[in-house]
């Protein structure tokens, strides 16, 4: 008999911790479907946290279970007319980021991008060059499966960074990171290679 009673008060207890949680989690489905309708794609249990800061003049896809948090700071995510940003399955982005793409910026699945990151594929991030400034061309930005962005990195025009690598608090990617490598540093260098 005791078995049995320690298994209901465990469905019990799991049960009541879901209702408890229900108005957030309910919250965060329902702001998605509004805070990301500019978006052109947005996969299944995408979910936001506080209002993000969308201006999509291009293209955004957002794949499955991508979570957005802009308690303190809006993430934002913006492309321009030629841009395209395209964010893989089950990817989290931290507040205060920005995703900036007038040409391509492309996140693989199971990212992880800390408060703070910045990941733009041109000099000058945001919707368009400043008026009187020089034209630089943008260069794509990739980032692949199941890498890490701490806080505060910035990732420039043209950088790469290979599968599962981590890339340290406050470092700049200049180039191309290996897969499954340790980053850091201003520009980024391999502490730790695979």
């Amino acid at each position: 008999m005791h078995g049995r009673w320690v298994i209901v008060k465990h469905s019990v207890s799991w049960w009541w911790s879901r209702l408890k949680e229900g108005p957030s989690w309910l919250k965060s489905i329902l702001g998605a479907r509004y805070w990301l309708r500019s978006c052109d794609q947005v996969g299944a249990n995408t979910r936001t946290f506080w209002r993000p800061s969308i201006e999509n003049r291009g293209r955004i896809v957002l794949g499955t279970r991508v979570r957005l948090n802009s308690n303190w700071a809006p993430v934002e995510l913006v492309s321009g007319p030629q841009g395209s940003i395209d964010i893989g399955d089950g990817v989290f982005i931290n507040y205060g980021s920005m995703i900036s793409a007038q040409l391509r910026v492309r996140i693989g699945s199971n990212v992880m991008l800390g408060n703070y990151c910045i990941v733009a594929d041109t000099e000058t991030p945001g919707v368009g060059d400043p008026p009187g400034g020089p034209v630089i061309a943008p260069r794509p930005v990739e980032i692949g499966d199941g890498a890490w962005l701490a806080a505060r990195v910035t990732v420039l025009p043209g950088a790469r960074i290979g599968a599962g690598a981590v890339i340290a608090a406050g470092s700049i990617v200049a180039g191309d990171i290996p897969a499954g490598a340790l980053a850091g540093g201003i520009p980024a260098r391999v502490l730790r290679p695979k």
